[in-house]
């Protein structure tokens, strides 16, 4: 009777422990915790963004990308740039002639459901402290206002 006693009390002091042990955070794996880092209003919904990158533009520009947990997605372009160059600056849509990079981003577009909508205007601003960016867009598509902020390191793609 003294063994399962011992036996039990050893099985109870495991069960605590596995316990205890399986109730850390889960990482990503990248690392990060999926802390939200940002978040963007479109058509009513507000969606929390956990990461930012950025990706080359075939030789005309960049593109910044900020994902939420569901892959929706904000997508801004910019062009006339060196691949994998994230400008600094405020900057204003324009798509046509006369583009000038230190003042103009050039649309994207945000998916919400796996549905995509263009960018067709408004305002971004990006500024740099580190290796963080803060990011803040308020821009328009064809179906309503788009507006939201990241801050955070942005990946290379």
């Amino acid at each position: 009777m003294k063994n399962v006693k011992n036996i039990l009390k050893i099985f109870i002091i495991m069960s605590v422990f596995f316990t205890l042990a399986s109730c850390k955070k889960d990482k990503n794996e990248d690392g990060a915790s999926g802390a939200v880092a940002g978040k963007f209003d479109y058509q009513n919904n507000s969606n929390n963004i956990n990461s930012g990158d950025y990706r080359g533009g075939n030789g005309d520009g960049a593109w910044l990308y900020f994902l939420t947990p569901d892959f929706n997605s904000v997508q801004i372009r910019f062009k006339n740039l060196g691949n994998y160059v994230i400008p600094i600056g405020s900057f204003t849509y324009k798509n046509g002639a006369p583009y000038n990079t230190a003042t103009n981003f050039a649309g994207g577009a945000v998916t919400v459901n796996n549905v995509s909508d263009e960018i067709n205007g408004g305002t971004v601003v990006i500024a740099k402290d580190g290796d963080k960016y803060t990011i803040t867009f308020d821009a328009t598509t064809a179906k309503g206002p788009l507006k939201g902020s990241y801050t955070g390191t942005l990946k290379k793609i």
